[in-house]
C-alpha cells in the first residue's frame, strides 16, 4: 500500500501544471540561446567576410591549378597559378562569427542590444568615411593622401558609432536586433559590388 501511495504521489507530480510547464521552459530558454546566437552569428559573418575580403586577410590560401593549400595568406611561384584567397575568407569569417555569436549568448540582452548596434552602426559609418575621405583628397588644395588610411577614417567612424548608441533607446536596439540581420548582409554586398566595379566596367 505505502508502495501504491508513493506511485500516486509521483504521478500527480508529472501531471501537475509547474511538472507540464518545465520542459517548456527549458525548450523556450533553449531556443532563445540558439536564437541569440544565429542571429549574432549572421550579423558578425556579413561585417567580419566584407572586412577580411577588403583587408585580404584569409585564413587559408587555395592553389588550384597544384592543388595544394596553404595556411594564412600564400601567393606562391608564379608557376602554381593564380591562388585563391576566397576559400579562406569563408573559413575566417565563420570561425570568427561562431566564437562571436556563442558570446553573445552569455551577455545580458541590454548588453548584446546595444553591442549589435554599435557594431552594425560602426560597419556602416566606416566605408561612408572612407568614401568622403576619398573625394576630400581629390578635390582638397592641400595633400590629404593620408586621409585614404583605413585606420584614419576609422576615426570618426567610431566616434559617430559611439555617439549613435549612446543616444538611441534601449527599446529602439532590442526592436534594430532584427533588422540589422536583413541590412548587414546587404551592405556587404553593395560594398563589395563597388570595390569589384572595375572587374564589371572593363
Amino acid at each position: 500500500m505505502t508502495q501504491a501511495l508513493d506511485a500516486n504521489v509521483a504521478v500527480a507530480d508529472l501531471v501537475s501544471p509547474r511538472a507540464a510547464a518545465a520542459p517548456a521552459e527549458i525548450a523556450g530558454k533553449e531556443t532563445s540561446k540558439f536564437g541569440t546566437f544565429a542571429i549574432a552569428f549572421g550579423i558578425a559573418f556579413a561585417i567580419l567576410y566584407t572586412l577580411f575580403e577588403r583587408q585580404n586577410w584569409p585564413l587559408l590560401t587555395y592553389h588550384p591549378a597544384v592543388g595544394r593549400l596553404d595556411f594564412l595568406r600564400n601567393m606562391g611561384v608564379p608557376e602554381d597559378g593564380p591562388p585563391m584567397f576566397w576559400y579562406g575568407w569563408i573559413v575566417l569569417a565563420g570561425a570568427a562569427a561562431a566564437v562571436l555569436g556563442y558570446v553573445a549568448t552569455l551577455l545580458p540582452r541590454q548588453v548584446l542590444y546595444r553591442l549589435a548596434t554599435f557594431s552594425c552602426v560602426l560597419a556602416a559609418l566606416w566605408p561612408i568615411c572612407y568614401y568622403l575621405a576619398g573625394i576630400i583628397d581629390q578635390y582638397a588644395s592641400f595633400n590629404a593622401e593620408f586621409l585614404r588610411s583605413t585606420w584614419i577614417v576609422g576615426i570618426p567612424a567610431w566616434v559617430g558609432a559611439l555617439a549613435v548608441t549612446s543616444l538611441v533607446s534601449s527599446r529602439w536596439a532590442e526592436r534594430a536586433m532584427i533588422g540589422w540581420l536583413f541590412l548587414m548582409p546587404i551592405g556587404g554586398l553593395v560594398i563589395l559590388g563597388y570595390s569589384l566595379n572595375d572587374y564589371f566596367t572593363r
